[in-house]
């Protein structure tokens, strides 16, 4: 097994494959006996290391659980493999006989290094320090949170930074001056303050002939210590200053014979952009004091931008405001404008691409800082930024103000009648910024960030562009670009199913396109696949060896950067039964009233994390929940999270429940306990707006049913199909009906209710009868009755017996029909009166007259349809009321009576129009008075329709 700590916490065989370890918490239990490896941990610390301050009561019996799940996890990497984590005295050990850990193979090559170069081989030292740098892939277990990581990372950080010194100073034994001069600049500018850097590359610039540039750097290092930490440079700099003093004369006197007056291209004999001092170094040189210096700091564009036609477009248009060279400035114009939008979706990307495009115009210069607000370290103060920016603009560092206020007015000073743009990248928040905004008209600062930063618009005046996902067009064209045309050419429809299969972010899609350009035998559909099948696609959209390339890191950054209520929420959004939610759903979720939830939800749409939709509704980017599932899996315990669901769930019945209310007013009702205080009684007040909130949430209402049957809380799983019937019973969703039916089936199968599966399997045969299943229908009928009559439910039992007779009539046999309905109508009769149904009475008194009427008993009929519309009309349901007079218009066409019949139907169109939204029954009375109208036409035959369940 292999192990390593020296970047991202990773695990692989020792055929190279990784383990997937299970959680956070594994991690961080791994993590800390990897880092003690070979020594027992005793649980006490584990526990510090696991949960920190806060640990649970349970936490020592936890650590027990953690381990053992490490165990399994390695067992079924290597099942023939060596123990790797074994119990020692109070606590856990890793033992690293037979197995690898980075860690202590890069500290066994400097030990190897050091006794090379004291044999007296340099060579063969720096080969075993080059070796054992190279172990290191990032930050000491970059990504994981927690006070040890720190801890551990500034130990073997300076064990690193040391080596790496102890390896520059090889390269000099060895007279390797000029090739290492990128290497220490890229050094020192990473790690400003460390002299012996500084040093090393004072004397490989001297040494390559770039003494000017070596006492540059010496000028930069000491404004820097003094300024930062009021410090002087030690006697061992000092030494090494003078003595670059004192060459710089003679290369000066040699040099002016052959460049003629002037010197090194400068008046004052300093080297200047172009004359000597490489590319590399002329932005961190200070120029002649006689010249402004031109800083052009931005970051190369990216290789594979794509699209974004429009988001271009829109950022030309803030820049045109800012006067053109040359031309007077505009009081009003705006100067500034931000770019937000959720992690990955190329908000730097975009920016960076524009700004060079734009430069040119700003001929100033242009000033690029990365803020740093959503990174593994914290953000970089104003002040800082604006000491870089000041030394880039030509200010030694000792005259750098100290004080934040004078620095930015020395900055606004400096910028007023220049033409500079000013990227600030990754932005924390709108105080962050502020110091660092020009006060001239004729710069431009461009800002990004993962939140809104609406206060720079509010007080800076800032214009703003919310940056959305990828339209697909520009995903694939990004696709295309990384992986090459002729491949996503071949599979154009693979190529557009793999930019959804990756939310068209666009770091998912550059992920998973680098992916396919590195491995070329691998077709485009195949990568579709594999992210499809994949049981992480998080884990799965990550590039191997680069750790803030991953989809999963980015999102950490946004969500570590929270408040606890906000990341609470986000986790609990997940649990939802779709991508988006109403914000009273929300609310359930937590347990609150909307009015405290609002406020949250606004934290996290602020920082991009949900999308705002209007009317009350977020949506959450499909990986962004896979995401926000994880983070749940991990944080949130089982029983918060049980409770979560249930406490949604609940509302969603209560809903439903209020909704086919107003639907179906009049028919008798079993109504379900009220959640707790934070329940809210829903906004609708009329039928109609009831059908709207049930068309609305059909799919949420439909996702509930099938995760409360997949969470084993089946009594939500039947129970709401149920609580739907009136919904069901005006809508078109037939398929959706049949699915909510047969899980409400097996739901309360499960839990033992008769009660519940007999009205589920009557709503079932309901959607089966009709479509043409009269067998299968029959079949669900008879249980249905079996089960509510052993049940005690004789309303429902009357009900299925009615449903029994609309089968018959469909199938011809008008007689049976005729005994099924009046033995309903009995059974009924038979009830207390506050046990009986009206509205079941009414629509059986209908069916009667329409198998009468089918019989050919045309008395009979008319009696009971008459009957049955008076019932329905002082009842006031209007869908009943149109149903019979939908067959009161059949019965008097029966009659040869046209006049009648069409009086019928069009009164039973005007109750539709005015009372109801029922489009099929619209549609139905429609064909049958068209049929009047124009005798060719079909007007189908009127049948009675089945009833759903309680």
């Amino acid at each position: 097994m292999e192990f390593g700590v020296l970047g991202p916490l990773e695990v692989r065989t020792g055929a190279g494959v990784r383990v997937r370890l299970g959680g956070d918490r594994q991690e961080r239990l791994l993590a800390a006996l990897l880092l003690n490896a070979d020594g027992s941990v005793p649980v006490s610390r584990l526990v510090d290391a696991v949960w920190g301050d806060r640990p649970p009561a349970t936490a020592g019996r936890q650590v027990g659980n953690l381990a053992g799940m490490l165990r399994r996890r390695f067992a079924e990497a290597e099942p023939a493999g060596l123990p790797v984590l074994v119990t020692g005295g109070h606590g856990y050990r890793v033992v690293l006989d037979g197995h690898r850990l980075d860690a202590r193979t890069f500290a066994d090559g400097v030990a190897r290094s050091r006794t090379a170069a004291a044999a007296g081989e340099p060579a063969a030292a720096l080969a075993d320090l080059r070796e054992a740098l190279a172990l290191w892939r990032g930050p000491v277990l970059d990504g994981l949170s927690g006070r040890l990581p720190a801890a551990a990372g500034v130990a073997l950080e300076e064990l690193r930074l040391t080596a790496w010194e102890d390896c520059l100073d090889l390269e000099a034994t060895l007279g390797r001056y000029r090739e290492t001069v990128p290497e220490l600049t890229a050094l020192v500018a990473e790690h400003p303050l460390r002299e012996r850097f500084a040093g090393q590359l004072m004397r490989a610039l001297h040494r390559s002939g770039r003494t000017a540039d070596a006492l540059a750097v010496h000028r930069l290092f000491v404004g820097r210590l003094a300024e930062e930490l009021g410090l002087d440079p030690s006697p061992e700099l000092r030494n090494l200053h003078l003595e670059l003093l004192k060459a710089e004369p003679e290369r000066n006197g040699r040099e002016a014979v052959d460049r003629g007056p002037g010197g090194l291209g400068g008046p004052a004999g300093r080297a200047t952009p172009g004359d000597g001092a490489s590319a590399g170094n002329t932005a961190t040189i200070p120029a002649p004091e006689t010249v402004a210096p031109r800083p052009a700091q931005l970051p190369p564009p990216s290789a594979s931008f794509a699209g974004r036609g429009t988001e271009l477009a829109a950022l030309d248009g803030f820049a045109a405001a800012t006067a053109a060279p040359g031309a007077p400035a505009a009081p009003a114009a705006a100067t500034v404008f931000t770019v937000s939008g959720t992690a990955g979706v190329g908000k730097s990307t975009l920016v960076v691409q524009w700004a060079h495009r734009v430069r040119g115009r700003f001929p100033d210069g242009q000033l690029y800082a990365d803020l740093h607000g959503f990174s593994a370290g914290p953000p970089l103060s104003a002040h800082a930024v604006l000491a870089r920016f000041l030394r880039a603009l030509g200010v030694p560092g000792p005259q750098v103000p100290s004080a934040p206020d004078e620095a930015a007015a020395l900055y606004r000073s400096m910028l007023a009648d220049r033409r500079v743009l000013v990227v600030l990248d990754n932005a924390h928040s709108a105080e962050q910024v502020r110091p660092l905004l020009p006060g001239g008209p004729r710069c431009l600062t461009a800002v990004t960030s993962r939140t809104s930063l609406a206060g720079l618009a509010a007080r800076d005046g800032a214009r703003s562009l919310a940056l959305d996902l990828m339209p697909a067009t520009d995903a694939v064209a990004l696709l295309d670009r990384v992986i090459g045309d002729h491949r996503a050419r071949t599979e154009p429809a693979a190529a557009a199913e793999l930019a959804a299969v990756c939310g068209r972010l666009p770091l998912a899609l550059a992920i998973a396109a680098s992916r396919l350009a590195v491995r070329p035998g691998l077709t485009v559909a195949d990568q579709v696949a594999e992210l499809r099948d994949a049981e992480d696609r998080l884990g799965a959209l990550e590039i191997e060896g680069d750790a803030a390339s991953t989809v999963r890191a980015a999102f950490d950054l946004s969500y570590r950067a929270l408040p606890a209520r906000a990341q609470d929420l986000f986790r609990l959004f997940a649990l939802g039964p779709a991508p988006d939610l109403c914000t009273a759903a929300a609310a359930a979720l937590c347990g609150e009233r909307t009015g405290a939830v609002r406020p949250v939800l606004g934290q996290l749409t602020t920082a991009h994390l949900l999308t705002y939709e209007g009317r009350e509704r977020y949506r959450m980017h499909d990986l962004l929940r896979l995401y926000a599932a994880e983070r749940a899996a991990a944080e949130t315990g089982a029983a918060e999270r049980a409770a979560a669901r249930e406490r949604l769930y609940s509302w969603y019945l209560n809903h439903a429940d209020a909704a086919v209310r107003l639907l179906t007013p009049h028919r008798q009702r079993t109504g379900f306990p009220r959640p707790g205080s934070w329940y809210e009684p829903p906004g609708f007040a009329t039928s109609a707006e009831a059908r709207r909130w049930c068309e609305s949430e059909h799919t949420h209402l439909m996702g509930v049913v099938r995760e409360a049957a997949e969470h084993g809380l089946d009594d939500f799983a039947w129970r709401l199909p149920l609580a739907l019937w009136g919904y069901f019973f005006v809508s078109p969703h037939l398929d959706d009906r049949e699915a909510a039916a047969r899980l409400a089936v097996a739901a309360a199968r499960r839990s033992g209710d008769r009660y519940g599966e007999g009205h589920a399997r009557n709503d079932l045969a309901t959607v089966l009868v009709p479509a043409g299943r009269h067998d299968d229908g029959l079949a669900e009928f008879l249980r249905a009755r079996t089960l509510l009559a052993s049940a005690g439910d004789p309303v429902g039992e009357a009900m299925v017996i009615g449903n029994l007779g609309a089968h018959s009539l469909r199938t011809g046999e008008h007689g049976r029909a005729r005994e099924y309905f009046r033995q309903a109508l009995a059974l009924l009769a038979a009830q207390p009166e506050d046990r009986r149904d009206d509205w079941v009475s009414g629509v059986g008194e209908t069916h009667l007259g329409v198998a009468a009427m089918f019989a050919g008993d045309a008395g009979e009929a008319g009696e009971h349809l008459y009957r049955a519309l008076d019932h329905h009309r002082s009842a006031g349901d209007p869908v009943m009321e149109s149903v019979a007079l939908l067959h009161l218009g059949d019965h008097h066409r029966r009659l040869d009576q046209p006049e009648q019949a069409a009086a019928c139907l069009r009164r039973a169109l005007a109750v539709i129009d005015a009372t109801t939204e029922n489009p099929l029954l619209r549609a139905r009375v429609s064909a049958a008075l068209a049929a009047l109208t124009d005798p060719g036409t079909d007007p189908g035959e009127p049948t009675a329709d089945p009833l759903p369940g309680a």
